[in-house]
């Protein structure tokens, strides 16, 4: 857990950024000044920054260098390819879809790795294969750190929650600033030295549905939409902390005041904050929670459709059905025969 009034980002990931972007001198130092800090700073061993700094300094290292990959891989990402990815995965059904092709998208600019899906009888297995090795070992372990981490958070963007993770696999060793990084993973099991770099997951979390709707996207595209690297780094948000309460009192009607109640604030200072910090209000996240307890609900074949609606708090099992379908496009049973097929 952070301490209180730590910045969650190490400053050695600025550093490293800026020598991988080949930012000169001159336009670093622009940057950086627009942030608040300096050259001098980024040097220094105890400098912390803000997710919102960092956000910043990756949007305008992008620009400067134009590649939206800072410099990572061997040949850069032409500016504009990322917002073609989003729009391309926002039309998939699944996780699973979205990572098949999102990641022959990014074959067509990234010569050094692509990014397969293994299924063992217990978990799938997401991870990095090597294409090529032109690069240092060094700049090879931070190619394959970034690309996981942004693989993660992407999966969490699109279904919108931070995902449970298995277990996390690095194929290097573990820095001196490893630990930053691997708090944004919902895991305590991370090991490195390992063969492939990887992500090791539930099956039923592929099953899950994208929830990049057109109105969702519009908003994420307007925005700064690089702060996906740092939106579920942070485990405080105010929008995860509502969704843990309302996940508490599922089948309860639970009211905004009530919530606001629980965080110490206002009901006024609560709605503010959700605007502010994820474009979203009271009634979107408590049907988010809804939603989410839902989809893990019927992705167990145990559970019966009729109580899994009574416990959601829905009077009848048609209206339960109308809104499973307005979430995901499929009934309960068709959603459950897909997931048991991909498990």
């Amino acid at each position: 857990m952070r301490s209180p009034g730590r910045l969650p980002i190490a400053g050695a990931f600025v550093k490293q950024f800026l020598d991988r972007a080949k930012c000169p001198p001159g336009k670093a130092a622009t940057i950086l000044e627009r942030v608040g800090l300096d050259l001098a700073s980024v040097s220094d061993p105890s400098l912390r920054v803000s997710e919102h700094q960092f956000t910043r300094i990756l949007m305008a290292l992008a620009r400067a260098s134009r590649d939206e990959f800072w410099g990572m891989a061997t040949t850069p990402i032409p500016l504009g390819t990322f917002r073609m990815f989003c729009r391309l995965v926002a039309n998939c059904r699944t996780v699973g879809e979205a990572l098949t092709v999102g990641s022959r998208f990014y074959q067509l600019f990234i010569q050094d790795f692509a990014v397969k899906v293994t299924k063992t009888p217990e978990l799938s297995v997401i991870w990095l294969k090597l294409r090529s090795h032109q690069l240092n070992p060094m700049r090879r372990h931070e190619m394959q750190g970034a690309a996981l981490f942004i693989i993660y958070q992407l999966m969490c963007w699109l279904t919108d929650r931070r995902l449970p993770v298995e277990s996390v696999h690095f194929a290097f060793s573990e820095g001196p600033h490893s630990a930053d990084p691997l708090k944004a993973y919902e895991t305590t099991v991370v090991r490195f030295d390992e063969p492939y770099t990887s992500l090791h997951v539930r099956h039923h979390l592929l099953a899950l549905p994208v929830l990049a709707d057109e109105r969702r996207m519009r908003r994420f595209l307007s925005e700064q939409r690089h702060s996906m690297l740092v939106r579920f780094h942070d485990q405080h948000r105010i929008d995860d902390k509502v969704k843990a309460i309302l996940r508490r009192s599922l089948g309860k009607h639970v009211e905004l005041e009530d919530v606001a109640s629980s965080l110490h604030m206002t009901a006024v200072t609560l709605r503010r904050r959700l605007a502010e910090e994820c474009g979203m209000t009271y009634s979107d996240l408590r049907d988010a929670a809804r939603r989410e307890a839902a989809l893990e609900m019927v992705s167990d074949s145990q559970t019966k459709f009729e109580g899994i609606a009574s416990e959601l708090g829905f009077a009848e099992y048609s209206t339960f059905h109308r809104a499973f379908r307005r979430w995901t496009g499929s009934s309960p049973t068709e959603y459950r025969e897909q997931a048991s097929r991909k498990a």
